[in-house]
């Protein structure tokens, strides 16, 4: 009779959770397995950064550019407008030019002519509308085409026709935007998008195969939403894309080989109080979300720290000491071996080539950045 009773305790209890979307995608992590891939420290860039930005260039170096660099995570000192070259082939930082502004919170995108375009940020004059291109073949930085829109928390995506795409973002604290740019290498030259449906920051953005960009999450009008669009290049609006399971504040977003959007962590608050270990697909056949695999670690604040190698695997590096990786054919994730010694907010991800992944900065629980750099292979 007991068991009974427990057994309908039970039933009555998972059908309650079951009705609160945000619990009913958040059940036990799997089980902890270790993958083949390994954490190696490779040597440490100049200056301590975090929320800056990694790109991988043409010809496989790295540019990390701008973040906060003292403690707290405050401009502070001129480290903010410096930027670094990572060269795989010696594992070692070397300095390049400088950033016209310290700038953090900003965005950068690789250009099809091999420059790369860093827009926005927080500066010492507050949010900024300022872009800078930097060009590889001289290592110096050039002031840019002003965005129509002043732009921190926001996101930057390479579109398959060259053009950059500048969505959302915080105008000043706390102060979301509902406008996007186009930014088009070929004029140099930024121009206003449709509006986006709602004003958000802190969001998750990701190019679909079929060339539109999915936005989804972050903040508006100052809740965390669930709510998704989708911008399409070819009519230059939003429209609506449904919503998430749940609602997802600085979460990340990468696209699989299949074509389906992962989105991944995040949080249902500012603090990241109880970051997610939930995921979520969405199809863009069906225009459906729905549940995907557990992580083994709850984890936010995820924005350029996870990534997708060409053959399929998933990285995802930051929010947690240990990284974690799903591998194609895999039943889940699966724990990165190794450490990054303390959980790293903000820190970057990006891919060396078809098997390994550079980490660079982030900042610890005590919102102090690190110079540190690791690769996954």
């Amino acid at each position: 009779m007991v068991s009974v009773a427990f057994f309908l305790l039970s039933a009555l209890a998972f059908a309650l959770t079951a009705c609160n979307s945000q619990t009913s995608i958040q059940p036990s992590p799997p089980p902890v397995s270790s993958s083949s891939l390994a954490l190696v420290a490779v040597g440490e860039m100049g200056t301590p950064r975090a929320v800056h930005t990694s790109t991988r260039l043409a010809d496989g170096r790295v540019l990390v550019a701008g973040g906060c660099t003292d403690s707290g995570c405050n401009l502070g000192s001129a480290g903010g407008a410096t930027a670094e070259i990572y060269d795989p082939a010696t594992r070692r930082f070397s300095p390049t030019g400088h950033l016209h502004l310290s700038r953090d919170d900003h965005q950068a995108a690789l250009l099809p002519d091999g420059r790369v375009l860093v827009a926005g940020g927080w500066t010492s004059g507050g949010v900024t509308t300022t872009t800078e291109l930097y060009d590889p073949h001289t290592g110096t930085f050039a002031a840019g085409p002003d965005m129509t829109s002043r732009r921190a928390g926001f996101t930057a995506v390479a579109m398959g026709d060259g053009r950059v795409l500048l969505a959302g973002g915080d105008t000043a604290a706390h102060k979301e935007t509902a406008t996007a740019d186009i930014f088009d290498p070929r004029t140099n030259a930024i121009t206003a998008a449709g509006n986006m449906i709602a004003p958000r920051m802190a969001h998750a953005a990701t190019l679909l195969a079929d060339g539109r960009v999915l936005v989804a999450g972050g903040m508006s009008n100052g809740s965390v939403v669930a709510a998704a669009e989708l911008f399409d290049p070819k009519t230059n609006r939003f429209t609506s894309a449904g919503s998430m399971l749940i609602a997802r504040y600085k979460s990340g977003s990468v696209t699989l080989l299949d074509g389906r959007a992962l989105i991944v962590g995040g949080a249902a608050d500012v603090e990241g109080r109880q970051p997610f270990t939930s995921t979520e697909l969405y199809d863009p056949k069906t225009g459906r979300f729905s549940a995907g695999p557990q992580m083994i670690t709850g984890r936010y604040k995820l924005i350029d720290s996870m990534v997708r190698l060409p053959g399929g695997d998933v990285i995802v590096a930051g929010g947690a000491p240990r990284p974690e990786v799903l591998s194609m054919g895999a039943a889940g994730f699966q724990n990165v071996i190794g450490s990054l010694g303390a959980t790293r907010l903000f820190l970057t991800a990006t891919a060396i080539d078809d098997h390994s992944v550079l980490l660079v900065g982030g900042y610890d629980r005590t919102i102090r950045p690190t110079a540190q750099a690791w690769m996954i292979e």
